[in-house]
């Protein structure tokens, strides 16, 4: 690859590499200015002519989105899955609605089959899941005690930390002191772990 980067460039340059993965272009212009709080879009320019000249962009002059990536990403991406929300909250949605896929860098990814899933409600909080999140999850139908997963109630999904209270009972445990655990004794309702979380992703507006 090209020269080094400096801090600002290698922002720009993980940004744009961002957009182009995660909604199939590169941004504008003034797309990068309001990303990077640059009130003139010439402070932008110099540092796209810049990644130019280092080697690590190219750019279409007669496109406004005109910027491409030198180095080939299509090797490094894969595509997983978007299920139905996930309520961290409450069992509300199903987990085989199922809404599209998601390109995700292949360096995040579990080995084993996973899947992506949004999340909609703030009972896990506290372990940094927030409303509209979207977590990867490694597909696997028994998880340890304590592992945050994705569990299944009655056809309806719901992430929470997992604990085994003793024989019987299941405690799928919230991580915000306003949501209440939820109990869950296999035997008598339809219950199956779906997968285990491995990763989050979040878009900054």
């Amino acid at each position: 690859m090209g020269e080094k980067l400096t801090d600002r460039q290698q922002s720009i340059l993980s940004y744009i590499r961002d957009c182009i993965v995660n909604d199939g272009r590169a941004p504008t212009i003034r797309e990068m200015c309001e990303q990077f709080e640059i009130r003139s879009t010439n402070g932008i320019r110099d540092h796209i002519k810049a990644l130019i000249h280092k080697g690590y962009l190219e750019k279409d002059s007669m496109l406004s989105r005109g910027i491409r990536l030198v180095e080939d990403i299509t090797r490094e991406v894969s595509s997983l899955p978007l299920v139905g929300s996930a309520p961290a909250g409450y069992p509300l949605t199903a987990i085989e609605n199922y809404e599209g896929e998601i390109a995700i860098d292949k360096s995040f990814l579990p080995s084993a089959e996973a899947f992506t899933l949004r999340i909609t409600g703030n009972s896990m909080r506290d372990a940094g899941i927030h409303d509209g999140d979207i977590v990867v999850v490694q597909k696997q139908s028994d998880a340890r005690s304590g592992e945050i997963v994705v569990a299944v109630l009655e056809d309806s999904a719901t992430v929470k930390r997992i604990y085994y209270e003793d024989d019987k009972t299941i405690r799928l445990q919230p991580e915000n002191d306003s949501f209440s655990p939820i109990l869950v004794d296999p035997r008598e309702v339809d219950f199956y772990i779906a997968g285990k979380v491995v990763g989050l992703m979040r878009r900054i507006n």
